[in-house]
């Protein structure tokens, strides 16, 4: 695939993550809570290990396309100007964002293996884990869209709509709607994703050495 047509589909692996995701998590179904009895959780995992075995599988891979996007992101957040401070900022929260969903992923992988092979408490405690294992990627997704909100707000990068959402989604995830904001960022990415599609590449990139804008 040449640099051109790269360049052209890149944004739509925002798209691929979401779609991807989404399917996981339907897949997953409703899972038991973290306040669930031991033999509840011991037996759903035991019935469901396989499907769930397949959705921490699925969610990881959804969640490969996610620094692909990011960085895709961040290169429009430089060349619309400033010093690449929130750039960077933005490409660093959007990695932990990333990771968040690998470890979410693992941390249920290993919850569904466990069950039927080891003692009951301990795929409890996994369970426990699963349920509040979501602070890499609340963190992570609140830089990630505080800083494109930001950056896009100040120097266009995005449409201010899409800056004014981000912002306002990314400091929802550091309260206790934190759950809202974790749907709404999907949305979000799904959005930016086809008006980053849309919109036509630039002509060229920055000369090497010189700074953005």
């Amino acid at each position: 695939m040449s640099n051109t047509n790269w360049d052209r589909l890149a944004p739509l692996t925002g798209v691929a993550f979401f779609v991807i995701v989404v399917v996981g998590f339907l897949i997953g179904g409703d899972t038991p809570g973290a306040h669930d009895s031991t033999v509840k959780v011991a037996a759903f995992y035991t019935k469901h290990r396989d499907q769930q075995m397949v959705v921490s599988f699925i969610v990881a891979l959804g969640a490969a396309f996610l620094p692909f996007f990011v960085v895709t992101l961040k290169r429009a957040l430089d060349w619309s100007g400033g010093t690449g401070r929130l750039a960077n900022a933005a490409l660093a929260g959007g990695i932990l964002y990333a990771a968040g969903f690998f470890f979410i992923s693992t941390v249920h992988l290993a919850l569904a293996d466990s069950a039927g092979k080891t003692p009951a408490n301990v795929t409890q405690t996994l369970n426990v884990l699963d349920n509040n294992d979501f602070i890499p990627v609340a963190a992570g997704l609140g830089i990630f869209l505080i800083s494109v909100g930001l950056a896009s707000l100040r120097h266009a990068a995005l449409p201010a709509w899409l800056g004014w959402t981000a912002l306002v989604i990314g400091v929802a995830a550091f309260t206790p709607a934190g759950f809202i904001a974790f749907l709404a960022a999907g949305l979000w990415i799904l959005v930016t994703s086809i008006v980053m599609y849309m919109s036509a590449p630039p002509a060229e990139a920055p000369s090497q050495g010189t700074s953005p804008g």
